[in-house]
């Protein structure tokens, strides 16, 4: 209330009412000075400053009246009395504090308290935008007009509750109440509602894990919220964000019956028999993948109410590829996966021979024997290799190593009948051909032929043309050759062009 020096006048003394009946009187060096004073009892007072001349004593004026003051008891401890946590991202705080104290939230960060710019003035609330998906911690704080140390309430922190949907039951878990506790603020229950009706309660601070087993229903939606009350100066009620899950309640499916995947049009194809109990109207198959059999499975689709799959992002000439089915109902109860089942991967690692994979395409069925197909390169005509047993490796027989290329497919058969295809794996070979340079048709058994020798080509065309470009001779059999002679008379000694094609 202190008046600017230019406003004092020239006044010999100066008294100030403080409206507590309370009257000072003070020379015009000690008003340059900051003035304090002390009120017995709050309430609300009005200040007022006079002017005195010594003579006469009786003439005063009044020099600055101030508005009037509102003064509070002694401050106390702010008190947060509630914490909701509303979303992913929200937090709603609500706290007490002296009347006319400014007041500050601060949230832990890392371990420290930080300010997080939010202010108000006496009792009020507070909405923060944080990770409400992790436990948040807070304080407020308050200061008094004098600037006196600030006063701080007990730590108070978020709740996060988990729910999880079992077969019958809910299984509920959160971490303990991390705020403050000690003698004067006690830690009282925790309360867990399901659809806004209390359903449990925990005495225990430590207490982390509630399960809800009243009445669970398949397909019904259950909520849940969390409160944790702690007792001091005043109560504080702590709330969670809800949390939803769709009830189970069933019988578990069974195993799943034989499973089985095959290459059919380049891609592996996926069958299983579903489960003798437990079954559902409706379902749905979970299809899980590993590149070979050392692999990790990871889900790849879901399909429904099909028993049945092809697997068009695998390409199953370039490496075995693994697969596990899961059964799930439609009230969310699963079967355990099905064993893995592998498709043959057929390839060479020899230059004489070819080779595939071991792990069996069929369950529980175990392999009982191989047959290797051979589609012929020349004429597309098939054959089977039969007496293979459960060997993985054939050597190639001399006849087909001279064809310059052959196509092979393994056909993988259960002890029960099942059948399952590999890849096809063509195995080639490089041709080598010899073409003489000059020959001698003069009939003394020493090159009289022109003929092309050679191995690992399957098809085969000879022609030769004379100088003007007319064909001279032609053949497709790799075993004849010309013997110089055109139309049964000997070709005359000029230039003769060959053409070969393999």
């Amino acid at each position: 209330m202190v008046p600017d020096a230019s406003t004092l006048g020239q006044y010999d003394l100066y008294e100030i009412y403080w409206g507590d009946g309370v009257r000072e009187q003070k020379t015009r060096a000690e008003m340059a000075l900051e003035l304090a004073h002390t009120y017995t009892n709050a309430g609300t007072y009005t200040i007022t400053l006079q002017g005195i001349y010594n003579a006469p004593a009786s003439c005063r004026s009044t020099v600055a009246q101030a508005l009037p003051i509102t003064v509070s008891s002694t401050a106390s401890q702010p008190l947060i009395t509630a914490l909701k946590t509303t979303s992913d991202n929200s937090i709603d705080i609500t706290y007490q504090a002296s009347t006319g104290s400014s007041v500050q939230l601060y949230q832990k960060i890392s371990g420290t308290y930080t300010a997080t710019g939010q202010n108000g003035t006496g009792s009020g609330s507070f909405t923060v935008q944080t990770d409400a998906k992790q436990v948040q911690c807070f304080q407020v704080q308050t200061q008094d007009a004098c600037n006196s140390t600030p006063l701080k309430s007990d730590e108070v922190c978020s709740l996060v509750l988990d729910a999880k949907a079992a077969n019958k039951q809910n299984n509920l878990s959160w971490q303990a109440y991390a705020g403050t506790v000690s003698a004067t603020t006690q830690f009282r229950k925790y309360v867990i509602y399901r659809n806004n009706l209390p359903v449990g309660t925990q005495n225990s601070q430590a207490a982390t894990t509630y399960s809800d087993a009243s009445n669970i229903t398949c397909g019904a939606q259950y909520c849940y919220t969390l409160e944790a009350t702690l007792a001091g100066t005043a109560q504080t009620v702590v709330t969670s964000a809800p949390t939803c899950v769709l009830g189970i309640n069933g019988e578990l499916p069974g195993d799943l019956g034989s499973t089985v995947v095959s290459i059919e049009n380049n891609h592996p194809h996926l069958v299983t028999s579903l489960p003798a109990t437990g079954t559902s109207s409706s379902y749905t198959l979970i299809i899980s993948r590993a590149s070979g059999s050392s692999g990790t499975f990871q889900p790849i689709a879901t399909i429904a109410n099909k028993n049945s799959f092809t697997d068009d992002t695998a390409d199953p000439s370039t490496a075995s590829y693994c697969y596990e089915v899961t059964y799930l109902s439609n009230c969310g109860l699963r079967s355990a996966p099905s064993n893995p089942v592998c498709t043959v991967y057929l390839s060479s690692k020899s230059p004489t021979g070819i080779d595939w994979t071991a792990e069996a395409p069929f369950t529980p069925e175990k392999t009982g024997n191989y047959v290797i197909e051979v589609i012929d390169s020349v004429n597309n005509t098939r054959r089977e290799i039969t007496n293979i047993g459960v060997n993985t490796h054939y050597d190639l027989s001399t006849t087909d190593l001279d064809m310059q290329s052959q196509k092979y497919r393994i056909i993988a058969i259960s002890e029960n009948g099942t059948v399952s295809y590999s890849n096809f794996y063509t195995f080639r070979r490089e041709a080598k051909i010899w073409v003489p340079d000059a020959f001698t048709p003069n009939n003394d058994t020493h090159n009289d032929t022109f003929i092309v020798k050679g191995v690992y080509f399957d098809q085969f065309k000879l022609i030769m043309y004379d100088r003007w470009g007319e064909v001279v001779y032609e053949t497709t059999d790799k075993t004849q050759g010309w013997d110089g002679k055109v139309k049964g008379q000997d070709a005359l000694p000029v230039s003769i062009c060959t053409v070969l094609r393999s």
